[in-house]
C-alpha cells in the first residue's frame, strides 16, 4: 500500500486593515466565508496543490505577476483570496494581499483589488473605478 501523499502547507498571515476593507466591500455570505477562511489558513495554513499561480499582464488588465490565488471556500469557491510570499524570523510565509470575488458584476474583483495595492492605480480593464 502506497505511503498518503504529504502535501506542503505554507503559513497565511493577514494585515488587519486590509482584511477589515474586504470585509466591508462584501455581501454577508462573502463576510462568513472570509472569516471562516482566514480562521482555517491561520491554523491550518494553505495547501500548495489549492494554489494556483496569479497571471502578470493578464487579459483582464489586471498585472499580479509572483502573487498566488486560492480559491475560497476551498476547493472552488466563487471568492479569492491573493496571496504573495514574505518572510519574517520564523521563515517564508504567504501574506494575504486581497480577498473578494472572483468574478464580480459592477464590483472589483479579488483580482482588481491585489492590482491596486500592488500597484497603486486600478487596472485599466475595469468597467468601473471605484473612489480610492
Amino acid at each position: 500500500m502506497p505511503a498518503p501523499r504529504r502535501t506542503v502547507t505554507f503559513r497565511v498571515k493577514f494585515n488587519d486593515g486590509r482584511f477589515a476593507e474586504d470585509l466591508e466591500r462584501c455581501r454577508p455570505e462573502g463576510r462568513r466565508v472570509a472569516r471562516q477562511a482566514r480562521v482555517q489558513l491561520e491554523r491550518d495554513g494553505a495547501p500548495q496543490d489549492l494554489l494556483t499561480s496569479c497571471a502578470g499582464e493578464h487579459r483582464d488588465g489586471t498585472d499580479l505577476p509572483g502573487m498566488v490565488k486560492l480559491y475560497v471556500p476551498m476547493p472552488y469557491g466563487p471568492w479569492g483570496l491573493v496571496l504573495q510570499g514574505a518572510t519574517d524570523d520564523a521563515g517564508l510565509h504567504l501574506l494575504a494581499v486581497a480577498f473578494g470575488e472572483r468574478h464580480a458584476d459592477r464590483r472589483p474583483t479579488v483580482y482588481d483589488i491585489a492590482h491596486h495595492r500592488q500597484h497603486g492605480t486600478w487596472p485599466y480593464g475595469m468597467r468601473s473605478h471605484p473612489s480610492t
